[in-house]
């Protein structure tokens, strides 16, 4: 066994063989249509890029080749094959477990590291191609639709936010029960990303954050969160605080489009309110799981937002608050008070317990921050290993060495996930009892969930 697998918990992870699992409709009906889709954006773009030379047609012919047998062997059910090699050293770590899996089959292999082979497999198509090719985005057509489709959550959200700024400009008027109220209203935001209609949310102003039906508000959406620890990541940071000890605070992102413009406004939030003296994004060096962060949406996000042409028929008070929080996220980036960074670790099959192990230099930079926070399924699932953990487990447990110190440090987690795969931890025993058939699934429900491994 490869020796990033040797502290690895003994639990049964979820497959695509499995007719009881998520992973496996997924594979069988969810796969082949990104596949779809992704044969569909390469005819598209050799289409309507009149200019390509012959070379980089024939080049593009050749992907959507690859990509089309690539969905043949998949609905076939045909063995796996080794990762080709691009030059990147990634590849060796995937075909090294690959080794080690008994069935190697589409359908029927471990889900986690299917699902990070296929995209990573993907990619070599690209990489192995002409220039091009080399850095196409086969998802930022639907990506960016996304975004601008999401306008008016988008408008609604930054005038919410420059309330928050404002509030938090009034120190004299936020007292601590109004900081508590602010900051379980930007959890729950970034929390539920797109997938929460803002209207449930509360205005953000000091008056009704105060308010009886402010607090009724905030009170209905955790209705959904079966698992809520915000007020032991409440008395962390507000202890920090007041403490006059803040350091860096990074954010592993998931999504783009909507979900990536709430991330920013909690990162600038956790900014101005003193939590956090930096905040460091951590994003995707290559396409991944379609709709995952790369550099060029975040660059698109603020550049559109600055520059006015996001959404461009808005009226000029509101093109001229979009552009204020574009522009103030330029400054924020260009002081080094907001960082990107894309490390490879982040697109390997690797369960993030192998931190340690495998990528020590990134473990001891996310041991060295206050807080880690993890955003979205994808990263809850490789925190438990895709495991298929009884649902009372505690979250240290599913956590695996990253719940403990190594070498003498350790990082404090913070998981804001809506639930859609089979693995969830952290409830109490029993608390599933009542609810429905494959309620992991659907992103109704979500899970704010923390541990603190310095202490």
């Amino acid at each position: 066994m490869a020796n990033f697998q040797s502290t690895d918990p003994s639990i049964a992870t979820s497959n695509s063989g499995d007719p009881k699992s998520f992973a496996y409709s997924t594979a069988r009906e969810r796969w082949p249509k990104i596949l779809s889709s992704a044969i569909d954006e390469i005819v598209s773009t050799i289409s309507r890029n009149n200019g390509l030379s012959e070379e980089d047609v024939n080049a593009g012919k050749a992907i959507q080749a690859k990509l089309t047998a690539l969905k043949t062997s998949m609905l076939g059910d045909a063995v796996l094959e080794p990762i080709p090699s691009d030059g990147r050293p990634d590849v060796e770590a995937y075909n090294d477990e690959f080794k080690t899996i008994k069935d190697r089959k589409w359908l029927a292999a471990p889900w986690l590291y299917t699902e990070c082979y296929m995209y990573r497999l993907i990619h070599t198509y690209f990489t192995l191609s002409t220039s091009f090719w080399h850095s196409f985005d086969l998802f930022a057509t639907s990506k960016r639709s996304s975004l601008v489709g999401s306008k008016k959550g988008a408008i609604e959200l930054i005038k919410r936010f420059r309330g928050v700024l404002q509030a938090i400009a009034e120190k004299q008027s936020v007292d601590e029960e109004t900081q508590k109220a602010i900051f379980e209203e930007m959890i729950q935001i970034s929390l539920w990303g797109n997938a929460t209609d803002l209207a449930l949310l509360t205005s953000l102003s000091v008056e009704e954050l105060n308010s009886r039906q402010g607090k009724a508000v905030r009170d209905s959406n955790k209705k959904n969160i079966v698992v809520d620890d915000t007020d032991q990541v409440w008395s962390l940071l507000s202890r920090l605080r007041l403490l006059g000890s803040p350091r860096d605070i990074h954010i592993v992102l998931d999504n783009a489009g909507f979900e990536l413009l709430t991330d920013l406004v909690f990162a600038s939030y956790l900014i101005e309110s003193g939590y956090a003296k930096k905040v460091v994004l951590h994003g995707k060096r290559m396409p991944w799981f379609v709709s995952d962060v790369i550099l060029d949406d975040l660059k698109y996000l603020i550049e559109g937002f600055a520059n006015g042409t996001m959404y461009d028929d808005t009226g000029s008070t509101v093109r001229e608050e979009l552009q204020e929080a574009g522009k103030y996220w330029q400054g924020l980036i260009q002081s080094g008070i907001l960082e990107f960074r894309a490390e490879l670790f982040w697109t390997t099959q690797h369960p993030f317990g192998r931190l340690p192990i495998v990528e020590p230099g990134l473990f001891e930079d996310l041991a060295d921050a206050d807080l880690v926070v993890y955003k979205g399924d994808l990263n809850y699932r490789k925190l438990t290993y895709d495991g298929m953990w009884p649902h009372s487990t505690p979250f240290s447990e599913a956590l695996g060495p990253l719940a403990r110190k190594h070498d003498g440090q350790g990082v404090r987690s913070l998981v804001l996930r809506t639930a859609k795969a089979d693995v969830c931890v952290g409830l109490k025993p029993g608390q599933d009892t009542n609810f429905e058939d494959g309620w992991t699934r659907h992103g109704k429900y979500a899970m704010v969930s923390y541990w603190d491994a310095k202490s």
